[in-house]
């Protein structure tokens, strides 16, 4: 406990003096111009009849200007006082003598922030005064001011050639609603770990002191299993060869372009619930995306991921079937529906890594007799891990939720008994299930509180009355998702050969043990399949698509796999010869789905080549004009048109395609990725096509309709499948939905159309 309380002080005493340090960084990004400016000023004027005014000044300041602005109608010259701010509150004291012919002189003094403009908009650089004394008198207390808004005091009956005095003293202030108190919050957390660490760090010093360096970690890695350590290789260096092609090529894989060169802040993604996904980028790569590091630190977190999953779910330590479960998870072409949005790599593959720990940390407390105060600890932490988790992808609860309903059918495994001690064996996980519920909570206040989402991108919540319509759809998907994938480049016959294995384990269960026993392996079995849609049941939108999916069922698969090489020895040679079919199917999938990427991605950018050729020779170009894009119909995907065989979907066709055959110039973007490969950017608006009700999007359209563009519109590639016409380029793609416009328009607008220009 002493040790508890030391570290929090320590933490406390540390965050206070970075708070004091870096002030900044723990405001929100209104609050955050205030500290932009590090400049106050006080604006002195004369007034009164006054003939040829001028001040004389004296004091430590920043600097003294007379700006003409300053100076009165009667040629009477003002001065501007400029002094720095900083935090700790500063103290000024100044002279100012005024000298002209008046009867009544007086100075209008002006004490305000800095004029900081950004954007054409000037921001509120706050300042604050306190005990602000003219000659001695104190003239007003606390004054917190800025450019737009100042303290004005009116100093009266001042002769001419009369000292002046003028001292306040300033300061930046801080208001309770500006900081960011989840920064504060999270700092206090990482310096009292960091305190916590102190002792294991010194020590390390002191055995440093002893052992070179090399060797204390050489030693640390040595202590590691050895059946984990070559596993954790060789799923690496398969990983490696899987998709080495894409690590190399810089085959950028999403749709968002700016991404490729755009620097990317902590709070990039805080807008849709994602509020620790860039927190590697800002903080150790720089906040830009880095060709082969991205994708080696992402494989390195994926051989970790199935090394700590097969240890949570206690697979039999032998090194085969630790490297086949490990590529069932990772090796699939699933993962490259993940890597196709590159951005968010490899903070989701971390994020699963904080989810399987936060789990290790809940079997800690479940089994090992430990200290009520590290027990506590360790479900603090555990839920602070399943946050963060879940603050990289949200759909992570999917992961988890396998996981834990997968550990408690490996452990119900270990009791072949009575009923009464047959229930035992899951009564330490209550306080696990407890952690997970709370990291879960945690993660929803903090979005509710702290980092709202911006919109519903997929984080409306399901109203409660369709939950029950919601589970009969997601009952039916986790069944069927046995059977048929709504995927390319996933082959039929890994299907079949999951599918056996499902078969199997039911058969063992059904095998062993009483009724009771046998139901409750059942339920726990089906409840596996059935936690692979858990963000379904909260999300108000489906989730179906291959990225979610390698969360969900595919870590479904590799339970099922552990309990097949775990339990069914019998069956060892022929169990280890059909996942050894799976690994190898999967990788040849992969190799296949880069080819398809690469082809793809090379006659995209020929086709970008060929619509900006087009569009040079019109007549009506301007390059240095901003042009409104309008497309009609989606863009042209290149990829389809390689495949070996495309399975069409079922169901869910839209969602569960639309990875790896969607266009690299996505609709919400237009002619981003035109604009990648151009000299400049010459876009105004660009109204969606795929948001067609659009009010920009339709009064474009009207436009084009009355001027009779869209009567000689055609697709492309005809020649006026691309025009340009004022400030709008048309670039149309689909022929059927032009003619629905023009039918729609004609009677809305039933006026026969003008010919076109």
């Amino acid at each position: 406990m002493k040790k508890i309380i030391k570290a929090l002080l320590g933490g406390l005493g540390l965050s206070i003096v970075l708070v004091s340090l870096f002030p900044s960084a723990f405001l929100k990004d209104d609050a955050y111009w205030t500290y932009q400016s590090d400049v106050g000023r006080v604006d002195v004027a004369f007034a009164g009849e006054v003939c040829n005014g001028k001040i004389d000044f004296q004091g430590k300041t920043l600097r003294v200007d007379r700006p003409r602005w300053i100076r009165d109608s009667k040629g009477n010259q003002g001065v501007m006082l400029q002094f720095p701010v900083s935090y700790p509150q500063k103290s000024y004291q100044m002279a100012l003598t005024p000298r002209g012919n008046a009867k009544d002189m007086s100075l209008i003094m002006k004490f305000r922030g800095k004029d900081l403009m950004v954007d054409n908009q000037r921001k509120p650089a706050y300042v604050c005064f306190e005990n602000i004394r003219v000659n001695g008198k104190t003239v007003a207390g606390k004054q917190t001011v800025w450019h737009d808004k100042p303290f004005r005091y009116c100093a009266k009956n001042i002769s001419d050639n009369s000292t002046v005095t003028l001292s306040f003293a300033v300061r930046k202030p801080i208001f309770f609603t500006d900081i960011r108190w989840e920064r504060l919050f999270g700092l206090f957390i990482a310096c009292s770990l960091l305190i916590s660490c102190f002792d294991t760090l010194r020590r390390l010093v002191s055995g440093l002191n002893k052992k070179d360096i090399v060797q204390v970690i050489a030693d640390n890695y040595r202590s590691i299993d050895g059946v984990y350590r070559r596993a954790f290789w060789i799923i690496f260096g398969v990983l490696c060869f899987a998709f080495g092609f894409h690590a190399i090529q810089f085959m950028w894989g999403n749709h968002d372009w700016k991404d490729a060169f755009a620097f990317k802040s902590a709070t990039a993604f805080v807008w849709c619930g994602r509020y620790a996904l860039y927190g590697i980028k800002s903080t150790v790569l720089g906040g830009i995306y880095l060709p082969l590091i991205y994708d080696v630190v992402s494989f390195l977190f994926l051989a970790l991921n199935a090394v700590l999953l097969c240890t949570y779910w206690k697979l039999e330590k032998r090194v085969i079937y630790f490297v086949l479960c490990g590529l069932i998870l990772t090796a699939q072409p699933f993962t490259l529906c993940m890597m196709y949005y590159e951005h968010m790599l490899p903070e989701t593959f971390i994020g699963v890594t904080l989810a399987l720990t936060a789990l290790t940390l809940t079997e800690k407390i479940a089994f090992e007799k430990s200290s009520r105060t590290r027990k506590v600890v360790c479900s603090l932490l555990s839920i602070v891990l399943i946050n963060l988790s879940l603050a990289t992808y949200p759909v992570l609860i999917n992961t988890i939720a396998v996981a834990f309903v997968g550990r408690l059918l490996v452990q119900s495994f270990e009791r072949d008994c009575s009923w009464r001690q047959f229930r035992t064996c899951f009564v330490p996980y209550a306080v696990s299930a407890i952690n997970i519920v709370l990291g879960i909570l945690s993660y929803k206040l903090v979005l509710t509180f702290v980092f709202p989402p911006n919109g519903d991108y997929n984080t409306q919540t399901l109203p409660l009355g369709q939950i029950s319509e919601r589970l009969v759809v997601l009952f039916e998907q986790s069944f069927r998702q046995l059977c048929e994938y709504p995927f390319p480049f996933i082959s039929q016959g890994l299907l079949w050969v999951f599918l056996g294995f499902v078969v199997l384990v039911v058969l063992y269960i059904c095998s062993i043990g009483n009724i009771k026993q046998k139901i409750v392996r059942v339920l726990l079995l089906g409840g596996a399949l059935f936690a692979t849609q858990t963000a379904m049941i909260i999300a108000n939108k489906y989730l179906i698509a291959g990225r979610i999916e390698l969360f969900g069922l595919i870590v479904f698969e590799t339970l099922v796999t552990v309990i097949v090489f775990t339990k069914l020895k019998k069956m060892h040679n022929l169990s280890v010869l059909a996942a050894t079919g799976v690994v190898w199917v999967s990788i040849i999938n992969d190799l296949d789905c880069l080819r398809v990427w690469k082809l793809g991605f090379d006659a995209e950018k020929m086709l970008w080549n060929r619509v900006l050729m087009r569009m040079e020779i019109q007549k009506d170009f301007d390059v240095s004009r901003k042009y409104n894009i309008i497309q009609i119909g989606m863009p042209i995907s290149m990829r389809s048109r390689f495949y070996k065989k495309l399975r069409p979907s079922k169901r869910f066709h839209d969602h569960g395609n639309s990875l790896l055959s969607f266009s690299y110039d996505a609709p919400w973007d237009l002619f981003h990725a035109y604009e990648f490969y151009y000299q400049t950017e010459f876009r105004g608006e660009h109204p969606r096509p795929n948001h067609p009700n659009d009010p920009k999007y339709r009064a474009q359209l009207k436009r084009l309709w009355e001027a009779g563009i869209l009567d000689k519109a055609r697709a492309w590639p005809h020649e006026n499948g691309l025009i340009v016409w004022k400030d709008v380029i048309l670039f149309v793609t689909d022929a059927k939905l032009l003619e629905e416009y023009k039918k729609q328009l004609a009677k809305e607008f039933p006026r026969q159309p003008q010919k076109a220009l």
